[in-house]
């Protein structure tokens, strides 16, 4: 079993961020996914047909996010502990909208805020500030007059400041830019209130020439199965992201590739003129990377038809 662990002040913070901040899947599904990673804001759902956004019509989120770590899944797979009893708890907020930019076509923007602390027996360290800044362009079979429950992503991040923790273990900015491209489905249940969705893609890892490393090119998937009676909204999901080799100073280091399966259950509820959701995100297999749970909370409100 996985527990949660957060310091008081930490729960002082995310009592706080629930009550300011609390947002939600759509009602309906026009899969507004965002990349699969482990440094995202888990706070992006969809709803009950794939499309893109109708031209003037979108949606603006407002999230935080808290996770807390103690450990972090090995080499080989295993949960060790930090060296030194270390602990890593990073809090953040997320600014998140998209919007129709023409038939078939929509732009999605995301900015986070990071605020992390990492103390071990050796002392504390803390920073915090911007996080990497992400943007995408949709297309979907209505550009060229068709309906199909398929949609293209293409994406670029873009490096956020440094933060005085090991990036090659918590990858909150990496100080490169990254491009990927994903393919994403998702559709109604006949006879049931249940929805589908999922996504495949592929991201590109540039170099971080100014400490001569590059994180390794990822693969990544999506899945998830939900539904909405009246004004709740509930769904479960799975995410996995698959790291290829890093590289640094120009040598391979196959040791450091990085693995993450993850759950991501949701809850969410109508209120006011937009929706408010919890969403856990519940590492429970990887390589290189946290694996200490997390929890997000936020609003979200729609412009525009339906």
């Amino acid at each position: 079993m996985i527990v949660t662990k957060c310091t008081p002040g930490g729960w002082i913070w995310w009592l706080t961020a629930m009550v300011g901040l609390l947002g939600a899947a759509p009602v309906r599904l026009a899969a507004q996914a965002i990349c699969s990673a482990p440094h995202s804001s888990p706070v992006l759902a969809s709803g009950q047909a794939l499309r893109t956004l109708p031209p003037g019509t979108g949606w603006f989120q407002v999230s935080a996010f808290h996770q807390f770590s103690d450990r972090y899944f090995g080499t080989e797979g295993e949960r060790r502990p930090f060296l030194a009893q270390g602990e890593v708890t990073t809090r953040s907020a997320y600014l998140t909208g998209a919007v129709g930019i023409a038939r078939g076509i929509d732009l999605w923007a995301q900015f986070p805020l990071l605020d992390v602390r990492y103390a071990d027996q050796t002392g504390a360290r803390d920073g915090s500030g911007r996080g990497d800044p992400r943007l995408a362009v949709r297309v979907g079979p209505e550009l060229f007059g068709a309906a199909a429950p398929l949609a293209l992503r293409a994406g670029l991040k873009l490096p956020g400041r440094d933060f005085p923790v090991d990036a090659t273990l918590i990858p909150l900015s990496e100080g490169q830019r990254d491009w990927e491209i994903s393919l994403e489905s998702g559709t109604a249940l006949q006879g049931v209130p249940l929805y589908v969705l999922g996504w495949v893609g592929y991201r590109w890892r540039e170099l971080n020439a100014e400490v001569d490393r590059k994180p390794g090119n990822e693969r990544f998937a999506h899945f998830g199965i939900g539904g909405k009676v009246r004004a709740l909204h509930l769904e479960a999901a799975a995410e996995w992201v698959s790291g290829e080799a890093p590289r640094y100073l120009g040598l391979e280091v196959p040791t450091a590739a990085r693995q993450l399966v993850q759950l991501q259950p949701t809850a969410a509820y109508d209120l006011g003129p937009g929706s408010i959701q919890i969403t856990g995100l519940i590492p429970v297999a990887g390589r290189n990377l946290p694996s200490g749970p997390g929890i997000s909370a936020g609003y979200r409100v729609n412009w525009g038809a339906p």
